[in-house]
């Protein structure tokens, strides 16, 4: 009889299903996560001086290099200085220190009447630039035949030509009243004198004339309405008006072809807070930014000046480097 052989089913180790595994290692992964998480939000960082505080109102950024003081600006200061804006948006009221041409010129130049006067800070600077003139090309007929004006007088001059040339002439070339560059008293208009006759010329800037533009960045005065202008200054080209605005900012609107209007707008990119606008000229450094009017601050150790430009903030120029 064949002997029937049974073989016992053996049990094999019980092992946890590879889901489970998986779902442990996740759970675990998370936890870390969790842990680093908190971990680095418990840590407070260390307390930075420089680092503006956060919040909804605009922030300060550090102080450029050099000692500096805030200062309060008197009232009415923002319509007074080189750099005033005064155009047909920008309103100008009469205001300044006045000198009769006749009274302080030198031979280098005639000037129309005796009673025709200008700023008092402009009248070395245009002795100066007329002499310099002559020195250089002989001529001496250039004849100033416009400074300060009033503004019952522009107003005068502004019905004129609206009755002899037309509405359109008048508001191409004549201020309204209120809104001449006349009124600062830091503007002049030039044509030519010849004394042997009497007779009297259009001031062009051409052939030797041409030498008072090129030269009058040198004596603080520019060109205000230049003939690729008009679509910012709303003036018809004046080779005859110039504005004194000081050597500086002369300088700088001729090198980089900038009209007043421009330079300001270029101004207020570099305020006290940013990048100022540097410059070399005239032998000297300096220094220049914007401040918004009540917001001024200027060196404790160094020469400067204060310009308003009559629309909402104040131009510092100082002169020499921070140490």
């Amino acid at each position: 009889m064949e002997r029937t052989q049974y073989r016992r089913k053996q049990k094999k180790p019980a092992m946890p299903p590879i889901g489970h595994l998986l779902l442990l290692l996740a759970l675990i992964a998370v936890v870390l996560v969790v842990c680093i998480t908190l971990a680095r939000k418990a840590e407070v960082p260390a307390e930075d001086p420089q680092t503006p505080e956060s919040g909804g109102a605009e922030t300060q950024a550090p102080l450029p290099k050099g000692n500096w003081k805030p200062i309060e600006m008197p009232e009415g200061s923002l319509a007074q200085g080189d750099l005033v804006l005064v155009s047909a948006a920008r309103g100008f009221e009469p205001s300044a220190s006045l000198v009769t041409v006749y009274s302080q010129k030198t031979d280098s130049y005639f000037v129309k009447d005796t009673e025709l006067s200008v700023d008092s800070r402009i009248m070395l600077p245009l002795n100066e630039w007329m002499d310099a003139f002559r020195e250089a090309t002989g001529i001496d007929n250039v004849n100033i035949v416009a400074g300060y004006r009033t503004k019952d007088y522009q107003q005068k001059l502004y019905d004129n030509a609206v009755t002899t040339k037309g509405k359109a002439h008048a508001e191409s070339y004549i201020a309204l009243p209120g809104h001449s560059e006349h009124h600062t008293g830091l503007a002049v208009d030039l044509d030519t004198y010849y004394a042997d006759t009497g007779a009297s010329g259009d001031f062009d800037g051409r052939g030797k004339y041409a030498w008072v533009e090129e030269h009058a960045w040198q004596f603080g005065f520019t060109r205000r309405y230049p003939e690729n202008k008009v679509h910012f200054t709303g003036i018809a080209y004046e080779p005859w008006h110039f504005r004194y605005v000081g050597i500086p900012h002369a300088y700088a609107m001729k090198q980089n072809d900038q009209c007043l209007e421009e330079y300001l707008e270029f101004l207020r990119e570099h305020p006290f807070t940013a990048d100022h606008f540097f410059l070399q000229c005239d032998g000297k450094d300096f220094e220049i930014y914007y401040c918004p009017q009540n917001a001024v601050v200027v060196p404790e150790d160094r020469p400067y000046t204060i310009s308003g430009d009559n629309i909402g903030g104040y131009i510092v120029t100082v002169t020499g480097l921070s140490a």
